[in-house]
């Protein structure tokens, strides 16, 4: 991978690129990036709003000096259960129990998913062992 990095790294579902991109980015073994501006891409679409509309993807060492330049945010695919596996290393190292936090003061793991950029859904809980 580049030595450059881009100065944001948020998380998304997998799932989350359009049917018609998904196969080709996975494929390609591609990066994903979104802005508030249009991007360069192998390929480029516009989509919900998480840090601009604009979405690109491509190879990351061909186009991480120009997504970079124009401040992209590299989103990065991540399914419910890794989402909980962090939340719960999360919870550990502040030293506090994660189904004790869960049942009395479910807001703060969202809140805690928020700072680190992941997304949240408390119903996880339900569907996700571990």
């Amino acid at each position: 991978m580049s030595e450059i990095t881009l100065r944001r790294t948020r998380y998304v579902l997998a799932g989350t690129w359009p049917t018609e991109h998904a196969d080709d980015i996975t494929a390609g073994g591609w990066a994903v990036v979104n802005a508030p501006r249009p991007l360069a891409g192998r390929m480029t679409w516009e989509g919900p709003f998480i840090c601009g509309v604009f979405y690109a993807a491509g190879p990351y060492d061909e186009l991480a000096k120009r997504w970079r330049a124009d401040d992209a945010t590299l989103l990065v695919p991540v399914t419910p259960a890794e989402v909980v596996a962090k939340m719960r290393a999360l919870v550990r190292d502040r030293g506090y129990d994660f189904a004790e936090v869960a049942a009395e003061v479910p807001e703060q793991l969202r809140m805690w998913a928020e700072d680190q950029g992941l997304p949240w859904d408390h119903g996880w809980l339900t569907t996700v062992t571990g």
